[in-house]
C-alpha cells in the first residue's frame, strides 16, 4: 500500500472515531439531561414542601410552642428473617428562635431512623387521634420520654397523619420547652389548631403522592 493510501485510510479511521466520540457524547449528554429532569426535584416539589413548612410555622405561632414537626414513617433495611425495618424520621420542622432542632445532624438526640418498636407505647397513644396536652414528666419511662427530656420538652401534643389510602404514614407534633408557656396553653384552641394543621398536611402529602405516581 502506498503512503498516499495509508494517509487516506488513517483519515477515514480518525473521522469514524471522531464521529463516534461526538455522537456518544451527544447521546450521553441527552441521557444525562433526561436523568436530571426526572430525578431532580421539580418546581411542584419545592412549592409543596414550602407549603408544609408554612403550615407548621402557622401551627407553632397559633399554639406558641417551641417546635412544630412532621415525622414520617418509612422502611430502611431488613432483619435477618427478611422483615423490613419500620422506622420514623423527622422530615419537616419549624422552630422558635433559639430552640435547637431535632433534625439529623443538628445534634445527637435526633429523630432520624428511629425503630418504631422502640416507641410503641407513644405510637399507641398517638393513634388515639386526639391532640390532648401531654406532660412529659407524667409519662411512663420509655424511649420517647428520654428523647423528649433530652430535648428539653416539658409538654407536647401529636396527631396521626394519614395517606390517601387511609393508612397512617406519620404524625404531626408540637413541643413546649418552657413551663411558663405551658401554663398559658388553652387546650381547646390548641387542639383545634392541631387538627386544622394535620388536615392541611394530609392534603399536601396526597398531592405529592399523586405527582409521584405520574
Amino acid at each position: 500500500m502506498s503512503i498516499e493510501s495509508w494517509f487516506e485510510l488513517s483519515g477515514i479511521i480518525v473521522a469514524v472515531l471522531g464521529g463516534g466520540i461526538v455522537g456518544g457524547y451527544k447521546i450521553a449528554k441527552a441521557h444525562g439531561k433526561k436523568l436530571i429532569s426526572k430525578n431532580f426535584p421539580s418546581n411542584e416539589f419545592w412549592s409543596l414542601h414550602t407549603r408544609i413548612h408554612e403550615i407548621l410555622t402557622e401551627l407553632r405561632l397559633k399554639t406558641d410552642c417551641a417546635r412544630a414537626q412532621l415525622v414520617q414513617f418509612h422502611n430502611t433495611g431488613y432483619f435477618l428473617d427478611g422483615i423490613s425495618m419500620k422506622k420514623m424520621s423527622l422530615t419537616h420542622e419549624s422552630l422558635e428562635a433559639g430552640v435547637t432542632s431535632e433534625m439529623a445532624g443538628a445534634r445527637l438526640n435526633t429523630k432520624t431512623d428511629i425503630l418504631l418498636t422502640l416507641v410503641v407505647d407513644s405510637m399507641v397513644l398517638m393513634m388515639n387521634d386526639e391532640p390532648h396536652l401531654h406532660i412529659t414528666e407524667q409519662m411512663k419511662p420509655c424511649h420517647m420520654k428520654n428523647l423528649l427530656h433530652s430535648n428539653a420538652v416539658v409538654a407536647f401534643s401529636f396527631l396521626p397523619v394519614k395517606g390517601s389510602g387511609g393508612q397512617v404514614v406519620g404524625y404531626t407534633m408540637i413541643h413546649w420547652c418552657s413551663l411558663n408557656k405551658m401554663d398559658e396553653i388553652e387546650e381547646s384552641t390548641m387542639m383545634e389548631a392541631m387538627m386544622e394543621a394535620r388536615d392541611e398536611i394530609e392534603i399536601e402529602l396526597s398531592i405529592e403522592q399523586r405527582q409521584e405516581a405520574k
